[in-house]
């Protein structure tokens, strides 16, 4: 994997330094704490556009040179710039701004800091998405991009290829979600609470692993997987569920997983599983008292079942992720 973070002028310098070292912290101590080498080993570039040229620096070497046309990025991280030099920024980097479209073109994902997000509108590739910026730009925002849906509310705005967060200093934060996104969730916990960054005040959209699987028309089942997100907690049945958005069973299945990859109860365990997950990293309740809370009254089955998506029981996963999990394991 490739990841690449713009280092333009007047690039808020710890949204360039900042995710390189969160990127490089999982590079560097997953495989120390957990024993097993990276499932996708990455590099990470510096990239600037100067004299008419663009340029990459290896995080790893410190040596510039000039970067290679064809390169091809998977991530391309676009840091905040300083709020007074946004003009001056726009005006100048129309080399990066088609650098990056190319990028885009060839799949490479996009990731904006803050206000670093005029520079990634510039490309255009925004118009009709949602994204979200600094609070205190968004109307500014709004009057240079009306093509552009702003939802200054929102910390983080996953688009699928195309993510924006929406202050400064949430850069921390929001490497951890891409982090999750490419990696899985245990590396994502592993590596925020090794560099202690908080990720529990999130809105709770922000970590979810089923974003992506939205993205279909059907928006009757998008309306069923989101009440399956927001009651999983309680005794749902295919019944019931097909009942309320008036389907038969069979046709409220079908289209289910016709749109999600998944039949409704598959989708319904995932859910309660990753709440499961957070509540045994997160809380201090026993594994019955979690279960309970995630809508299984058979603890045996709870066990099994968990056992069967994340392969590992409850209590080791709590043992390795929960509070005090990796202080545990680093003395190992």
């Amino acid at each position: 994997m490739r990841i690449a973070i713009l280092n333009y002028e007047h690039a808020v310098a710890t949204c360039v330094t900042g995710p390189a070292e969160i990127w490089s912290a999982l590079a560097h101590t997953q495989p120390l704490l957990t024993g097993v080498p990276l499932k996708h080993p990455f590099g990470i570039d510096y990239v600037r556009a100067h004299k008419k040229k663009l340029w990459r620096k290896a995080l790893d070497t410190g040596k510039e040179e000039q970067l290679d046309i064809e390169q091809v990025y998977d991530l391309v991280i676009i840091p905040a710039m300083r709020s007074s030099k946004i003009d001056d920024v726009v005006k100048h980097e129309r080399m990066l701004v088609d650098w990056l479209k190319q990028q885009h073109s060839k799949k490479a994902d996009l990731a904006s800091i803050c206000i670093g997000a005029f520079l990634l509108a510039e490309t255009g590739l925004l118009n009709g998405k949602n994204v979200t910026t600094n609070v205190r730009f968004a109307d500014l925002f709004r009057q240079r991009y009306p093509e552009m849906r702003v939802q200054d509310d929102k910390i983080i705005v996953d688009q699928g290829n195309i993510f924006t967060c929406g202050g400064a200093f949430v850069f921390t934060t929001f490497m951890i979600y891409l982090i999750e996104k490419y990696f899985g969730h245990e590396d994502a916990i592993m590596v925020s609470k090794i560099l202690m960054i908080n990720t529990h005040q999130l809105p709770q959209h922000t970590f979810s692993v089923f974003q992506l699987q939205r993205n279909h028309s059907d928006e009757k089942i998008v309306e069923a997987q989101i009440f399956i997100e927001k009651n999983y907690e309680h005794s749902l049945s295919i019944e019931g569920l097909a009942g309320r958005y008036y389907m038969s069973n069979r046709n409220f299945i079908r289209r289910f997983e016709g749109a999600t990859g998944n039949t409704p109860l598959e989708y319904l365990q995932r859910v309660r599983i990753e709440a499961a997950k957070k509540l045994l990293e997160n809380s201090n309740d026993s594994i019955d008292q979690i279960a309970a809370k995630c809508g299984y009254d058979d603890i045996g089955f709870f066990r099994k079942i968990f056992k069967r998506h994340v392969a590992i029981n409850p209590k080791e996963y709590q043992q390795k992720y929960g509070r005090a999990g990796l202080v545990v394991n680093s003395h190992k």
